[in-house]
């Protein structure tokens, strides 16, 4: 994270990459010179060693092809890159089938050397653009501001593209172009060897070998965040490459044996073209420009303009992982590796933590959902990737220590095809303590069980509660008159459901007026008990409020729109003394926040409050009537900051890994 106390810890810049250049001959525009071979305890390793010295932030990306991170892991990407932070990301396959020129046809395997050098040489450009080494101009090769060796690890070789003078690696496997699923399904691959590489010979890869490759580098390099492509596309949509979902799932496969402090963020692919547009027309522009700086070496027209307007991620952090004590203390909750662990505010103002919870009995999804039972117990719930059922662990006691076995909830579509499209889950408790639980279900809409008796056993048996199109995740919450009310965004507006009596039967969907989502939905009570209910609006990444008319009524006929410092994904929120607070990650990566100007009123101007954040905040309060807002740095680590009153909120102060 940048600024204040996020900055300690920040890995430095390579100051002897320079120094290891000058071991292999320079890369002169428009050749193909490259250094000699290395093995991995040769100069490469030490380049690696020395960027992963120390405990800040390293982005790892691992991607099928060259070009699906700058499509879909934009701005985030390069967002990181401009503002320094180490990075290396894995090219799993060569891209033989596209890449300039396909004489012959782009399936001719006598083509696959030189397409795949320049589809590496399109990784570089883009690389060079994003990191503000290259010029303006896609046409120029940025080749003369790499070094390239071969690098032995775990017994097969890999090209390494290492940026003078910058902490900036680029790692090509070379699997063949679409045959990653059949490496995992069991199959093997022998690697293409690019025009003019350095490797001595192919390489042959089982799953095994991938996925030891993969964690081999993890080891190597320690990064704190692992990027990833979606290894469970929403079937609803557009189909995605089935190398992006084997590339998905040998790097998760690969994290969770690395194990330690990773964090990992999935994103999703095609299929994000059947989603509003979530990008600012600025940013849109941007992209494109780094886009074309990689596609000047690979002219195979597949692109769909849709990419260059959105990124969104797989499995959303969403903005409610943080809860509170019987005794007022704050607790967050953070899934690294697909598992959890929590840090806690203690008696003395310290922070208690990191602590892993007990085995969940596989992978979990990063949302979180914390709620409060009636004798004020935490319980938290999550989605275990491994079999897609929702799980949940509470506390012991009030105040105290956490059960060591997870409970197990169940699938809303258990026997049925679209069973894997579950998501994450969102909790609320009704007026009489029941806690009631809420996720999409796979067939697009809403679901739901709830505890039979306060503190008590849950229903077997998952409600449908109907709704299409829903955009995970979804967002609960009881309003002023003690009526549980749940969100949802759709691709072209926002639907709620609605207790008609407290503790009643949910009742619903129906629409919010006028109502153009680009995120999905967060609610938080004004301070008359009103609903405040606040997304993105497609196509401009404007904050944009619907609001109750009186508490439990009917809703504004049109948003009110707060603007904001524009960025993805929904807001956090919280009620500071009577006035909404609200909390935005911003279009530079950091996060922004704006509050009413009084209880019930309007809101204020925004305030950048610096930083750079992996994703999602979250906002709470706690019992001394504190505000807290946390967020991820690019180091891993979890940070806060601390105010009274929503404009003073001192600095940003990092807790432990």
């Amino acid at each position: 994270m940048r600024g204040h106390h996020m900055a300690i810890g920040r890995r430095q810049l390579l100051t002897s990459l320079a120094l290891t250049a000058l071991a292999a001959p320079v890369l002169a525009k428009g050749t193909a010179t490259r250094a000699s071979a290395a093995t991995g305890t040769g100069t490469g390793t030490g380049t690696a060693a020395r960027m992963a010295a120390g405990s800040g932030p390293l982005f790892m990306q691992v991607v099928a092809h060259e070009d699906d991170d700058i499509l879909f892991m934009n701005p985030d990407l390069s967002n990181a890159l401009a503002d320094g932070t180490p990075s290396v990301t894995v090219f799993v396959t060569a891209g033989n089938i596209t890449g300039d020129p396909c004489a012959g046809g782009c399936w001719d395997p006598a083509g696959d050397p030189l397409r795949t050098w320049n589809r590496q040489m399109g990784a570089v450009n883009a690389y060079s653009r994003m990191t503000g080494v290259g010029d303006n101009d896609p046409a120029t090769d940025e080749i003369g501001h790499w070094t390239v060796e071969a690098w032995t690890v775990a017994g097969k070789q890999v090209e390494r593209y290492m940026l003078k003078d910058r902490s900036v690696h680029l790692i090509f496997l070379n699997l063949h172009d679409a045959g990653l699923a059949n490496v995992l399904n069991g199959g093997t691959d022998t690697t293409v060897i690019p025009k003019d590489s350095p490797l001595s010979g192919p390489s042959t890869y089982t799953a095994a070998d991938v996925v030891e490759v993969l964690r081999q580098i993890m080891v190597t390099y320690q990064p704190t965040v692992l990027r990833a492509q979606d290894e469970l596309p929403d079937t609803r949509y557009k189909d995605d490459h089935s190398d992006h979902i084997s590339a998905a799932k040998f790097a998760g496969v690969a994290a969770s044996q690395y194990g330690g402090s990773l964090i990992q963020v999935n994103y999703r692919d095609y299929n994000i073209s059947d989603c509003p547009v979530n990008l600012d027309p600025a940013t849109v522009g941007t992209k494109g420009v780094f886009v074309s700086e990689y596609a000047s070496h690979d002219h195979s027209g597949n692109y769909e303009t849709a990419w260059f307007s959105r990124m969104y991620y797989r499995w959303s952090r969403g903005t409610s992982w943080a809860g509170l004590n019987q005794d007022g203390r704050p607790q967050v909750f953070v899934v690294r590796a697909g598992s959890l662990y929590t840090y806690w505010r203690q008696g003395d103002g310290s922070w208690g933590g990191p602590a892993r919870f007990a085995d969940p009995g596989g992978r979990l999804a990063p949302g979180i959902a914390v709620g409060t039972n009636a004798d004020g117990r935490l319980e938290v719930f999550a989605r275990r990737l491994t079999d897609h059922h929702i799980v949940s662990v509470p506390q012991t006691t009030p105040n105290g220590v956490w059960r060591d076995s997870w409970a197990d909830l169940g699938n809303p579509n258990a026997g049925l095809v679209n069973a894997g499209q579950v998501g994450v889950p969102a909790v609320v408790a009704s007026q009489d303590g029941r806690l009631e639980l809420f996720v999409k279900n796979g067939g697009g809409g809403l679901s739901a069980i709830r505890q039979t008796s306060p503190n008590g056993a849950w229903t077997t048996t998952w409600d449908d509660l109907h709704g299409t199109d829903i955009q995970d995740p979804v967002t609960a919450i009881r309003n002023g008159v003690g009526r549980i009310e749940v969100f949802a965004s759709t691709r072209d507006g926002v639907i709620n459901w609605w207790q008609t009596a407290p503790n009643d039967a949910i009742n619903g969907p129906g629409p919010i007026p006028n109502s153009r989502p680009a995120s999905p939905p967060k609610a938080a009570l004004d301070q008359d008990g009103r609903i405040e209910l606040a997304y993105r609006e497609a196509e401009t990444g404007a904050m944009l409020v619907s609001y109750q008319t009186r508490p439990g009524g009917l809703w504004s006929q049109s948003p009110t729109n707060l603007g904001g410092h524009k960025g993805v994904g929904e807001p956090a929120m919280a009620n500071l003394g009577g006035r909404v607070v609200l909390f935005e990650r911003n279009g530079g990566g950091g996060v922004s926040t704006t509050a009413q100007t009084a209880p019930n009123a309007g809101y204020g101007a925004w305030q950048d409050l610096g930083g750079t954040v992996l994703d999602y905040p979250t906002a709470i309060v706690d019992g001394g009537g504190v505000l807290y807002v946390f967020a991820i740095g690019t180091d891993g680590r979890v940070y806060f900051r601390t105010g009274t009153t929503p404009t003073n909120l001192g600095g940003w102060q990092g807790m432990p890994l």
